[in-house]
């Protein structure tokens, strides 16, 4: 999602951008094109003051009427017939010009376009460069006096676009323009890193979880482990005497003697493993076996000092069963004599596995 985000995020802020542009570009046409409208009206209106004068001749239009409009580098008229400039500006400016024909003044191509799409007494307006500056042209093609003459007013575009309101106006719609992409581009993208420190921070924790219920699987273990062991007289169940058994065979303990006690009641196994304490070590492994009886486990103990240790322990309801040896628990079979003493009869000699 990150890189989605990174990636398709910076394309949208672009084309957002530039559709506010090409809608800012709309919006100063549309301010031009108003200005354009007015400055139409003011062209007609200067064509019906000369048409209401019908005994002028050029020179008269030029110093009665055009010379007394404003005039500046910014905004100025010209006034041609035919093919010759006849006024451009001020007095000065037309001097400069005088015997320029109209292609040599309006020499770019769409300022000899507009004027030849100029019609009879109609005002239209269009875009055009003069010496490589933009204007906002209004002009009219009139007949006046037997002859055709062309009169056009020129505004630089940059003069009505440079108006401080409308700066203004387009400054802080710019601005907000930026603040909007900017948070169309940081705050997804901030979102997205949040979601990606959300997502790591869950993989961490389901990495705990797991980490956890490992834990509690061990535990579950140990305490099911603790079921098997009766820590109280140390005595296990017959279930883990296989793993037992395959322990002393992978430790190649020896010797091994194993041996039955014959308990007559609960009691009397409970009596024998409490009195066990005190004469057995933690290398004898108590088990239980059939009814009440239990099984001895001797680990590297020989078979006499293993039978001394037992025979304090004895007493009527507590007799010692079968017995058997295992001198190597790795090539002898251990796990048979554990059977067979965990399940015979009365057999109270010692009895060697070979």
């Amino acid at each position: 999602m990150f890189l989605a985000t990174t990636i398709l995020l910076p394309l949208v802020v672009s084309a957002a951008f530039v559709f506010a542009w090409f809608q800012m570009r709309r919006l100063e046409s549309g301010v031009l094109d108003v200005c354009a409208t007015q400055q139409d009206a003011y062209v007609n209106l200067v064509l019906d003051q000369i048409n209401l004068r019908k005994d002028l001749n050029d020179q008269e239009i030029i110093e009665d009427i055009l010379g007394t409009l404003d005039a500046s580098s910014n905004k100025y008229w010209t006034f041609s017939t035919e093919q010759t400039m006849l006024f451009v500006k001020d007095v000065l400016e037309t001097n400069k010009y005088k015997g320029f024909t109209t292609a040599t003044y309006f020499v770019s191509e769409d300022a000899r376009g507009f004027l030849e799409r100029l019609r009879m007494n109609r005002v239209i307006h269009g875009n055009i460069t003069v010496a490589d500056r933009e204007y906002v042209a209004s002009g009219v093609m009139f007949e006046y006096g037997g002859g055709v003459y062309k009169l056009c007013l020129l505004t630089n575009r940059a003069v009505l676009l440079d108006n401080n309101r409308f700066l203004g106006a387009k400054t802080e719609l710019w601005l907000m323009i930026f603040t909007v992409l900017g948070m169309l581009l940081i705050l997804p993208m901030l979102l997205a890193m949040k979601i990606l420190q959300t997502e790591k921070k869950r993989e961490d924790l389901e990495r705990d979880v797991q980490q956890l219920n490992g834990i509690v699987a061990k535990m579950n273990e140990r305490l099911a482990n603790q079921d098997l062991h009766n820590t109280g007289v140390n005595l296990w169940k017959a279930e883990v005497l296989p793993d037992f058994i395959q322990g002393l065979k992978d430790r190649a303990a020896a010797p091994v003697v194993l041996m039955q006690i014959r308990c007559g009641t609960k009691q009397a196994r409970e009596q024998f493993l409490s009195l066990s304490h005190y004469t057995l070590d933690r290398r004898v492994l108590r088990f239980e076996a059939e009814g009440n009886d239990l099984l001895l486990i001797f680990v590297g103990i020989e078979y006499d000092a293993a039978f001394l240790s037992v025979i304090p322990l004895l007493s009527r309801e507590a007799v010692l069963g079968r017995t058997r040896t295992v001198e190597d628990p790795q090539r002898q079979d251990i796990e048979a004599a554990a059977r067979e003493v965990r399940n015979g009869g009365e057999d109270y000699g010692p009895s060697a596995i070979s």
